[in-house]
């Protein structure tokens, strides 16, 4: 990372961890300006994780709404940004149960008809690869278990290092390397089109 990079870096942590304490003491405005910074980050890595948009956008919604209800128990003690990544990717875990859950439940009929995979024209994913390799991306990503998913969207997605992943996920940081690196071995397999 580079000098330049690492001072912005810095600057954006400290004003978001300002942004927060004063959210934390009622201040709307300053919540609002998270969402706003937060929202496109977080719909990115919910949509590659539940492979819908409309239940990406429902669960930055209730990330969004769990933070603000929870936004007084924010120590500080990393960047806000960490904090949002926690509440997103638990949201999506729950949904992802629970999806599994309504399919175990499901009549052999619902069933039949399958998931549906798409992205809309104004998709996450198309100002960096094209539609259809967009599309073929997610339905890969759901071939790979939850914590390659997650591991490979962190750090190929998303772009943070693998200390901070591992904090996210709960795992060492090797563990997330390794996590990142299987999912990335597999998409190659599936696509290998795409550069991987």
């Amino acid at each position: 990372m580079s000098r330049i990079h690492a001072v912005d870096s810095l600057r954006m942590a400290e004003s978001s961890t300002e942004l927060m304490n004063r959210a934390a003491r009622g201040d709307r405005a300053s919540y609002a300006e998270l969402v706003d910074k937060y929202a496109g980050m977080l719909r990115r890595v919910s949509y590659l994780l539940l492979h819908s948009s409309a239940e990406a956008d429902d669960a930055v919604q209730e990330t969004f709404a769990l933070a603000l209800q929870r936004v007084a128990q924010f120590r500080g003690e990393g960047e806000p940004r960490g904090w949002f990544y926690t509440i997103a990717l638990n949201v999506c875990r729950r949904r992802q149960r629970e999806r599994k859950v309504r399919e175990h439940n499901a009549e052999p009929a619902q069933l039949e008809t399958g998931r549906k995979f798409h992205l809309e024209p104004r998709g996450v994913l198309t100002s960096l690869v094209r539609r259809e390799t967009a599309r073929q991306l997610a339905i890969a990503l759901g071939f790979l278990t939850n914590e390659q998913r997650e591991a490979f969207v962190l750090h190929y997605v998303e772009e943070l290092p693998h200390e901070e992943i591992a904090a996210l996920l709960g795992v060492t940081a090797a563990a997330s390397r390794a996590l990142a690196h299987r999912a990335r071995v597999a998409l190659q397999d599936r696509m290998p089109g795409l550069g991987l």
